[in-house]
C-alpha cells in the first residue's frame, strides 16, 4: 500500500470543475473548525506524519530551507546595513488563510501578524473584486489594516496559487533606514496620529508576475528620503519571496497538491500540540502580574497640536495566565490610547508579546502558528493596544511595548527558576536605542538614515547564576550584532565615530550583574546645508528600565543621549584626545579640557537637533538588569569589575556591594576581607533600622492615595487604568478607597 505522501503507483482521478472557495471562506472554515474542536482546522489525527514520519520531515525540511535561502541570497541584494548584516528582516511561508508555516532567521516575532494583513484583504474580497493571480506582489505597512508594528517595518506579500488556487503566500519584512514621515528617521516619535507616521500602505498590490509596476519605484522616490536602500530593500524583499515562491511550487509538484494542503495543517496542529506541553512543563500554575512605565514628554514642544501638546505617563500593565490550552496574556489595566506615537495596534502588540513566547517555547518544535494559537490575548478596545480611534499613531510602538515583552518574558523566567530550570532563567530587557534623521549635501541632495547598532545587539540581563554578557542580546531576533560602524558612516556622510565601546557602570547591580550597555560618540564634519538628529528609544532615564531586576537586584539604567554643541574639539584632537564614550565626554568637559557652548544631558526622547561642524552627539543604551541582591555577590567579582574598568567609582561601589579594597602601587585592586564582612553587616543592620513595617507602609501610601497626591502625569495615568473594570477592582480592594473615590481628569 502507498503512504499517504507517496504519488506513485496513484490512478488520477477523472478530471472535474472544482469549486474554489474565496478567501472569506477559506478563513471562516478555519475559525469554524478550529474553534469547534480545539484543534487546527480540526485537525485531531497526524495521519501524515504517523504514516510515513521521515517524509513528513522532508517535506517540512524543504520548506524550512526555503526560507533560510532566501534570506541568506536576498540580503545581499539590499544596501541598508540593517538588512545585510544585522537581523532587521525576516522570510516566511504561510497557509492561505495567513498562518505562518515557517520561517528564516531574525523577525521571529512578526510570524503572529501575518494573518491580519490576510484577514483584510478577504473581509474586502479582493480575490473576489480584483482577482489575485500567481505572483501577485502586495505591500503593507498600516498597523491597523496589516498588523505591521511600526511602519518603519515593511512587508511583501506574495501570492502562491496553483491552477487558480491560492495555496500560500511568501512573505518578506525588513526594517526601512527611513519611512518618509515628518521626523525623519524609521521611527516617527513625535507623530500625533497616523498621518504623521509616513508612508502607511493598507494591503495594496505593487506588481505582478514577481515584479513591481513602475509606479512603485516612484512613490520610494517622493515618499521616502532614503529612496536609493528603500527601492533596493523592496527588490531584496521581493527577491526572497520569489526564492519561497519557486521552492514552494516545486514541493506542491513534488508531493502533490492535497497532500500539501493536508501537511502544512498538521505541522501547525502538531507545533500547537507540542508548545501547549512546553507550556505545562515549564510554567508553574497562577498568574504573573507585572508593570512597566514609559514616559511621553510632549508638553512645549510645539504649539501647532494644542490636543497632544501634554505630557503622558503610560502604563503598561499584564498577567500571565497558564491554563489548559497554554497561557493567556492579559493587558486590562494598561493606559488607553492617546495622541501621541507610542500607541500600538492588536497585531504591534502580538508582535512584542510573542517576543518571548517563541524563545521559550518553540525551542524544540517548529516555529509556526501554533505559539499563536497556544497563546490567549486580551487587548481591551481603547486601550494603548487597541485604540478605538483608527488613526491613532503607532510609529513608535517598540519604546512601550517591549515594556509588555519583558513581563511575559520574565514571568517564564521565574517560572523556569521555580522548576529548577537555572540554566533558562534571566532577567529579561529590551532597552534598545537608535538614532536617525535626515540631511542634505552641499549639492543639494537629500537623504535619511536610522542607525540601528543599540537596537542589533544589547546587554542580557543578569542569570539566576552568573552575570548577563554585553552586546549578545537582542530580544526581537536571534541574531545579535551592532552591526559595522563603517556601514553606519557610510549612510551618514556628516558623522563620524570617535569612539563606540561598553560603557562602564551602566547595568543593574546585584548578586549577578546584568551585561553592561553600550556608548558611542559620535562627531560632525561638514554636515552640508543641513543635517540633524533624532533618538527614539526603548527605556528612558526618566522612569524605571523595562530591565527590573530579579530577587532583589537593581534594574539596568535607562537610554540617555547627550548632545555638545560648539566645541573646540579640534584642540583636543590636536592635543591627541577624543572623549570615546558618554563618560569619558563629561570628564572632559568637567576637567576644562573641552569646551562646550550648548550641552544637554537628554532623559526623554529628544527633539530633532541641528548639528554643525564639530559638533558631538553621543548615545548609551543597552543596558540590563541584574539578580539578586548586591550584599550577596562575590567580593572577588567586585574586585575583578574594579580592575577590568567595568564598575564605576571605588566609593559607588564600596556602599552598594560593601565591599572593602585598597590599590597597591600598580593601581590594581586589592580586597579586605575583613573589612568587608564587617561593612556588608553594618549595611544589612541599616536596612533593618531604616525599614518599615509592611501595616506603616501601607498606611502612609494609602493617605496619599486617598489625598490623590500625585503629580499630574500620575494621576491621569491611574485615572485611564481605572477606566478598566479589572485594575478598577484590583484598585480599590487593595487601598480600601470608598465606592465614590475617583481621580478627576480630562
Amino acid at each position: 500500500m502507498a503512504h499517504a505522501f507517496d504519488q506513485r503507483n496513484q490512478v488520477s482521478p477523472p478530471k472535474q470543475e472544482v469549486r474554489r472557495q474565496t478567501l472569506k471562506q477559506m478563513l471562516e472554515t478555519r475559525d469554524r473548525l478550529t474553534q469547534q474542536t480545539g484543534n487546527y482546522c480540526g485537525g485531531k489525527e497526524l495521519t501524515l506524519r504517523a504514516a510515513d514520519p521521515i517524509k513528513y520531515e522532508r517535506f517540512y525540511n524543504k520548506l524550512h530551507a526555503a526560507v533560510l535561502a532566501a534570506r541568506e541570497s536576498a540580503r545581499f541584494v539590499a544596501a541598508s546595513p540593517g538588512s545585510r548584516e544585522m537581523g532587521e528582516s525576516l522570510w516566511g511561508i504561510a497557509t492561505p488563510e495567513g498562518d505562518t508555516l515557517a520561517v528564516s532567521l531574525g523577525f521571529l516575532s512578526h510570524t503572529a501578524i501575518f494573518p491580519v494583513a490576510v484577514r483584510y484583504m478577504a473581509e474586502k474580497e479582493y480575490d473576489v473584486n480584483d482577482g489575485i493571480e500567481d505572483g501577485d506582489v502586495y505591500a503593507v505597512s498600516d498597523g491597523l489594516t496589516g498588523g505591521v508594528p511600526h511602519p518603519g517595518d515593511f512587508y511583501s506579500f506574495v501570492s502562491i496559487c496553483h491552477e487558480g488556487e491560492i495555496v500560500g503566500w511568501a512573505i518578506g519584512i525588513n526594517h526601512l533606514m527611513e519611512n518618509g514621515a515628518p521626523v525623519a528617521g524609521s521611527w516617527a516619535t513625535f507623530s500625533v496620529d497616523t498621518f504623521m507616521d509616513g508612508l502607511v500602505c493598507p494591503p495594496m498590490r505593487t506588481g505582478r508576475k514577481l515584479q513591481q509596476e513602475s509606479w512603485w519605484k516612484a512613490i520610494w522616490q517622493r515618499r521616502t528620503r532614503a529612496a536609493t536602500m528603500n527601492i533596493l530593500d523592496d527588490k531584496m524583499r521581493l527577491a526572497g519571496c520569489a526564492v519561497v515562491h519557486d521552492a514552494t511550487h516545486k514541493l506542491i509538484k513534488e508531493f502533490g497538491l492535497e497532500n500539501y494542503k493536508r501537511a502544512i495543517r498538521e505541522i501547525i496542529e502538531e507545533s500547537r500540540r507540542m508548545i501547549v506541553d512546553n507550556m505545562r512543563s515549564l510554567m508553574v500554575p497562577g498568574t504573573y502580574n507585572g508593570c512597566a512605565f514609559r514616559m511621553v514628554k510632549y508638553q512645549g514642544l510645539q504649539k501647532i497640536w494644542s490636543h497632544a501638546d501634554k505630557n503622558t505617563l503610560i502604563h503598561i500593565r499584564a498577567s500571565v495566565e497558564p491554563n489548559d490550552k497554554g497561557l493567556k496574556l492579559d493587558t486590562e489595566g494598561s493606559s488607553r490610547w492617546g495622541y501621541h506615537s507610542y500607541n500600538a495596534t492588536p497585531g504591534g502588540a502580538d508582535a512584542a508579546a510573542f517576543l518571548g513566547m517563541i524563545n521559550s517555547f518553540a525551542h524544540n518544535t517548529k516555529a509556526t502558528a501554533g505559539i499563536e494559537l497556544a497563546v490567549q490575548r486580551n487587548y481591551p478596545s481603547g486601550s494603548i493596544y487597541n485604540p478605538d480611534y483608527e488613526f491613532a499613531s503607532n510609529s513608535n510602538l517598540w519604546a512601550q511595548t517591549i515594556g509588555l515583552n519583558s513581563i511575559g518574558f520574565n514571568a517564564v523566567s521565574r517560572a523556569m527558576f521555580s522548576r529548577g530550570y537555572l540554566e533558562e532563567a534571566f532577567t529579561v530587557d529590551g532597552n534598545w536605542g537608535a538614532w536617525q534623521g535626515s540631511g542634505q549635501t552641499e549639492q543639494g541632495i537629500s537623504y535619511g538614515f536610522t542607525n540601528f547598532e543599540w537596537l542589533g545587539g544589547t546587554g542580557r540581563g543578569a542569570w539566576c547564576y552568573k552575570d548577563g554578557e554585553p552586546i549578545v542580546w537582542a530580544a526581537w531576533s536571534q541574531l545579535a550584532t551592532c552591526g559595522d560602524a563603517e556601514e553606519f558612516e557610510s549612510c551618514v556622510p556628516p558623522l563620524f565615530y570617535l569612539g563606540r565601546k561598553l560603557l562602564p557602570g551602566y547595568y543593574g547591580h546585584g548578586k549577578y550583574r546584568g551585561g553592561p550597555g553600550n556608548s558611542a560618540v559620535h562627531w560632525c564634519v561638514k554636515p552640508g546645508k543641513h543635517v540633524a538628529v533624532t533618538r527614539p528609544n526603548g527605556g528612558l532615564s526618566c522612569t524605571a528600565s523595562v530591565g527590573l531586576g530579579m530577587s532583589g537586584a537593581y534594574p539596568g539604567p535607562g537610554s540617555f543621549m547627550i548632545s555638545a554643541r560648539d566645541t573646540n574639539l579640534p584642540v583636543l584632537i590636536e592635543q591627541g584626545e577624543t572623549p570615546r564614550d558618554a563618560r569619558e565626554l563629561l570628564e572632559v568637559i568637567d576637567a576644562g579640557r573641552l569646551e562646550v557652548g550648548n550641552l544637554e544631558i537628554w532623559k526623554t526622547d529628544c527633539p530633532e537637533l541641528a548639528l554643525k561642524d564639530h559638533d558631538l552627539f553621543v548615545d548609551a543604551a543597552g543596558s540590563s538588569g541584574g539578580w539578586g541582591d548586591p550584599l550577596d555577590r562575590d567580593p572577588a567579582a567586585v574586585i575583578r569589575d574594579l580592575n577590568d574598568g567595568m564598575a564605576p567609582r571605588y566609593d559607588f561601589v564600596s556602599n552598594l556591594y560593601g565591599v572593602v579594597a585598597t590599590q597597591n602601587a600598580a593601581g590594581q585592586w586589592q580586597l579586605d576581607a575583613a573589612a568587608t564582612s564587617a561593612k556588608r553587616a553594618e549595611l544589612r543592620q541599616a536596612r533593618l533600622t531604616e525599614s518599615q513595617s509592611v501595616d506603616d507602609w501601607w498606611r502612609a501610601e494609602r493617605a496619599r492615595v486617598a489625598a490623590r497626591k500625585f503629580v499630574p502625569e500620575v494621576a491621569e495615568m491611574y485615572r485611564q487604568s481605572m477606566s478598566f473594570e479589572k485594575f478598577d477592582r484590583e484598585f480599590r480592594q487593595f487601598w480600601q478607597v470608598p465606592a465614590d473615590f475617583a481621580f478627576q481628569g480630562e
